[in-house]
């Protein structure tokens, strides 16, 4: 049969008629009225000789970037409009191309990807912290390592869990590589003095779009801290960026960076500050009702998350319970629910969301929900407890030939490719990889049904 009509735009309409409240990506929440300009089509330039280019400069994209480090506390940002993995490729390369470094194992496939492409060779320093976070202790145990150029890791977490980076980047200090860090859900932390550059990272890759007032795919790697010396130049960055970045970046993209950032500096960090007062109110509630979140220091004050561990009730069908009541979660699996609330959520939209959350146990008294055996293996965000055997290199396993194979038959087989669901994009397997029956079982259960392996 031909497939006729629009089906992503009627997609897209479909799901806007259902109306629900977005407690997720983007952070403008699809009414921030200060890129409210950026909805005309006008906007959307070429490079022109008056417009110059993203990655080979140009007045207004380098005072904006400028402007950008000023307000972000760093000693040189750049614009991206490929995401933030654009940002965490030109990091890799410019920190540890050709060479070994230390990864976090609960890293993003992004992540893997670009090592792969780079010709890094990852040593993996296994979370033993609370939710899959490393611990300067892991960090520490992997640098032990020879020849290791940089040390990267992922802060915050989607459940709003900040690693140690100030233990860690002691530790980078004194065996002297860069600390980086996948900071995409953390670009507002510096309301809170949080930000990785912050606490003493080297670079830091920002997902902007995913907490602040900036169109989709919109991101900024910040390089080096303000007022401190760097040892890569605006141009070596740029040219880094340009290797993997598209020669056509949206100016709408940038354009609204740049709007967020004056926002930011204007008035951003103290909403988020009142935001996060209004999250601990949702979190108070969500106490009283008897379904907790998650709470305390080491984390995001603006992250809500509802921890349905006690509960024995799985969280992705917790989140459909929310959908009914017109509240879309970020992201849910078998142990939590993860709400994105941001200064462009108005009053309604809390009231709406702290409804919900208290009605909640409500329907878990009443025998709503399945009641699920306790499987901490199966929190994506955690990444799993197993430890899978590399038997070939990541850039060998991307390159060789490769097939689809069912999820459940893949034991024994080796993987071709990062595997992991999205969000939050965690590899359980990487590249190279084999594949056991336990993990094999393990990811046909989170509902992956396809992986692809070497031939």
């Amino acid at each position: 049969m031909p497939v006729t009509g629009v089906p992503v735009y009627d997609m897209l309409r479909k799901y806007l008629s259902k109306g629900r409240v977005s407690f997720h990506t983007p952070g403008h929440k699809g009414h921030a009225g200060l890129i409210a300009g950026l909805a005309s089509l006008s906007c959307d330039l070429t490079e022109l000789p008056e417009t110059a280019s993203l990655f080979d400069g140009g007045d207004a994209i380098e005072q904006a970037e400028r402007l950008a480090a000023e307000a972000f506390g760093s000693a040189l940002t750049l614009f991206s409009a490929g995401g933030c993995t654009l940002c965490i490729q030109t990091m890799l390369k410019l920190a540890a191309a050709g060479g070994r470094a230390v990864f976090a194992r609960n890293c993003h496939k992004s992540a893997v990807n670009a090592a792969a492409l780079l010709g890094i060779t990852p040593v993996w320093a296994w979370p033993t912290g609370e939710f899959g976070q490393v611990t300067a202790r892991d960090i520490e145990d992997a640098l032990k390592e020879p020849d290791i150029r940089a040390v990267y890791i992922t802060s915050p977490d989607y459940y709003g869990n900040i690693a140690d980076i100030k233990g860690i980047s002691r530790l980078c200090g004194e065996t002297g590589v860069p600390l980086v860090v996948d900071n995409a859900h953390g670009s507002h932390l510096g309301a809170f003095g949080l930000h990785p550059l912050q606490l003493g990272a080297d670079m830091s890759a920002d997902s902007c779009h995913k907490t602040l007032p900036v169109l989709t795919g919109g991101a900024m790697l910040h390089i080096g801290r303000a007022g401190e010396p760097v040892e890569v130049d605006r141009a070596i960055a740029k040219a880094a960026m340009s290797f993997f970045g598209s020669t056509s970046p949206s100016f709408p993209i940038i354009a609204s960076l740049d709007l967020a950032r004056d926002w930011w500096a204007r008035a951003g960090a103290q909403a988020y500050r009142l935001t996060a007062e209004a999250v601990e109110g949702l979190r108070q509630a969500a106490e009283r009702a008897g379904t907790p979140a998650l709470n305390g220091s080491g984390r995001d004050p603006a992250r809500f998350t509802l921890d349905l561990r006690g509960t024995g009730v799985d969280g992705v069908e917790a989140a459909e319970f929310f959908r009914e009541r017109g509240c879309e979660p970020e992201y849910a699996d078998f142990g939590f629910v993860v709400f994105i609330i941001t200064p462009f959520n108005t009053p309604d939209h809390l009231r709406l969301l702290c409804g919900a959350v208290r009605d909640l146990p409500v329907q878990i008294s009443r025998g709503r929900f399945i009641r699920r055996k306790k499987r901490d293996d199966l929190y994506l965000c955690a990444g799993g407890v197993e430890r899978p055997k590399a038997e070939i290199s990541l850039r060998e396993a991307l390159l060789l030939p490769c097939e689809t194979v069912d999820t459940i038959n893949a034991a024994g087989r080796v993987s071709a490719a990062a595997v992991g669901l999205c969000p939050p994009g965690i590899a359980a397997v990487v590249p190279g990889e084999r594949i056991s029956a336990e993990m094999a079982e393990r990811l046909d259960l989170q509902g992956i049904k396809k992986v692809v392996v070497v031939k």
